[in-house]
């Protein structure tokens, strides 16, 4: 219940509409990116160091790593460097995230996505990813930073998907862990 408060509240502080119900996504978890960025990797040391939750983690997780799941946590956001590294190009991860994605929704698996980057990493392909992935999550945690223009509320507003938005990165795990139960 204090978990639920302080999304609540949380909600509240941020300018988000708080959902009719409270979602709640269950383990197995699952981190994967959607763009290759760094963030994903820094949020799953974030979920399991300090908040023990015990998630696992593909940056480039598939429809077959989405086996015995119940939740997946996306992290938006990309950079030329970053798919360059995976050895990828934008369509292509386009096209896995959104297989991805679907086959979660098909298979009844909560999708919880994730945006930890700054205005400044809001570009032309990250914002390819984050029009693609809005409309197919459960919940939203973004950083206020990284939501100036609220693309985010936006996106979200049409399918009445809650959207929590936190002052820095170092909210992003409290947020997650008020709704992930271990």
């Amino acid at each position: 219940m204090r978990n639920f408060l302080a999304a609540l509240g949380l909600a509240v502080l941020t300018g988000s509409a708080p959902a009719t119900a409270q979602p709640s996504f269950l383990p197995p978890g699952l981190i994967t990116s959607a763009g290759q960025g760094a963030d994903a990797a820094i949020v799953k040391l974030a979920l399991n160091t300090q908040y023990q939750l015990g998630l696992d983690y593909q940056p480039a997780a598939g429809i077959a790593d989405l086996a015995g799941r119940k939740t997946l946590i996306v992290v938006v956001g990309t950079t030329p460097e970053a798919l360059a590294a995976a050895g990828v190009d934008l369509p292509t991860e386009l096209a896995r995230v959104k297989a991805v994605l679907q086959a979660a929704r098909e298979a009844g698996i909560g999708v919880l996505l994730v945006h930890t980057g700054g205005q400044a990493r809001r570009d032309k392909a990250s914002n390819q990813l984050i029009e693609l992935t809005v409309p197919l999550a459960d919940y939203i945690v973004v950083v206020a930073a990284g939501n100036a223009d609220k693309l985010f509320h936006k996106l979200a507003a049409a399918k009445g998907t809650p959207v929590v938005q936190v002052d820095r990165v170092t909210g992003v795990g409290g947020a997650v862990s008020a709704v992930y139960k271990r």
